[in-house]
């Protein structure tokens, strides 16, 4: 009988440590990205799926564009929230694109991200998830951190 007492709790225990912890509400806007959507202007040039990955803690994007030499480029992208970094984003590209940024803050309906380097500020604004069907995305540049000039600005649209 000593033997069944450990046993028994061995096969309760695992059960009780694979529940999922509740998610932060800051995974909550991230929901809005799910689905298929393209570029306006680029409607049959371009094509980004994002679904969640499993367990719901990152979305998983992946693009497939059509540039104008006739050739297609592919692209992935992780979204995450990350409790104590903030809005996490990378991306690669088939054509060598690699790009982190860390430290977005999600605040009236728009994720930001700022990064910082040797030449200025770049700031990744992409928002507000008002409309489930639109999506802008702008991105502006800085060398003081207070001046910022639009560097590149795109509407995403949902794909029915």
């Amino acid at each position: 009988m000593k033997h069944v007492l450990p046993l028994t709790v061995l096969l309760i225990a695992p059960a009780t440590f694979a529940q999922e912890q509740p998610r932060h509400e800051g995974y909550s806007p991230l929901e809005g990205l799910v689905g298929s959507w393209t570029i306006a202007g680029r409607e049959s040039s371009y094509l980004e799926t994002c679904g969640w990955y499993d367990g719901k803690r990152h979305i998983i994007c992946n693009t497939e564009s059509k540039q104008d030499d006739g050739s297609t480029s592919h692209g992935m992208s992780i979204l995450s929230f990350v409790p104590e970094q903030g809005y996490v984003y990378t991306g690669i590209g088939s054509r060598g694109r690699y790009e982190t940024y860390r430290g977005g803050t999600y605040k009236d309906g728009v994720i930001e991200y700022v990064d910082q380097s040797a030449e200025g500020q770049t700031r990744i604004r992409i928002g507000p998830f008002s409309n489930k069907d639109l999506v802008p995305f702008n991105v502006h540049s800085s060398q003081d951190g207070v001046k910022w000039d639009p560097a590149d600005s795109f509407n995403y649209i949902r794909v029915k």
